[in-house]
């Protein structure tokens, strides 16, 4: 008798299609992602985890010889319950792209995953002693929750220097600065001479 082995999907980490065919690059539960293949979608039983990829989403696809790839969207606001279940998958993988808008609401902010998504700015690096400070802007805006995130220098900056600013906002040194935080702190790397040791 012949027995089919069942893994788990943990999410979708990308999408294409071939001659017609969709296909879903799977991270699977328990596995690393050195172990993610690319499956077709009626290999899958997972229509939630396919519909809130999609979401993710803009379905504007431009041909490759014979591949279509989707083209990806600004980063994702997400509310806060959300930014919880998704920050701890992240952490597990030791890397996130969550940033609160906590400007207005600091109790219930909205969350911008920019794991996926977005612009170049979410590889500014950080640094103890940043020469750039993120401010929230409104721009033909009227709603205080979503401002957009903006990096102003700090002071001239030279040519080829590193872009970087503070992932520690607050100023709080204590673990619990930063909610989206590794479990196990992180050490800061960044070779300032004020460094403070930790990331978050």
């Amino acid at each position: 008798k012949n027995s089919t082995r069942l893994f788990e999907v943990e999410y979708i980490v990308d999408f294409k299609m071939i001659n017609g065919q969709r296909y879903y690059l799977i991270k699977w539960v328990g596995w690393p992602n050195e172990a993610n293949t690319w499956e077709p979608d009626d290999n899958l039983s997972c229509s939630h985890l396919i519909h809130d990829f999609h979401e993710d989403y803009t379905m504007q696809l431009y041909k490759n010889k014979h591949e279509y790839y989707a083209s990806k969207q600004p980063p994702k606001v997400i509310k806060n319950e959300e930014a919880e279940r998704r920050g701890k998958r992240y952490d597990s993988e030791g890397m996130t792209y969550l940033f609160d808008l906590d400007y207005y609401d600091s109790e219930n902010p909205l969350t911008v995953d920019a794991t996926r998504f977005g612009n170049i700015s979410h590889f500014v690096n950080h640094s103890c002693s940043p020469n750039l400070q993120v401010y929230n802007v409104f721009i033909n805006n009227v709603d205080p929750s979503l401002p957009r995130i903006a990096l102003f220098a700090l002071r001239t900056i030279s040519a080829n220097e590193e872009l970087t600013f503070d992932y520690q906002m607050t100023g709080d040194n204590s673990p619990d600065a930063d909610k989206h935080s590794l479990i196990k702190r992180t050490r800061c790397l960044c070779g300032s001479s004020s460094c403070r040791g930790w990331l978050v």
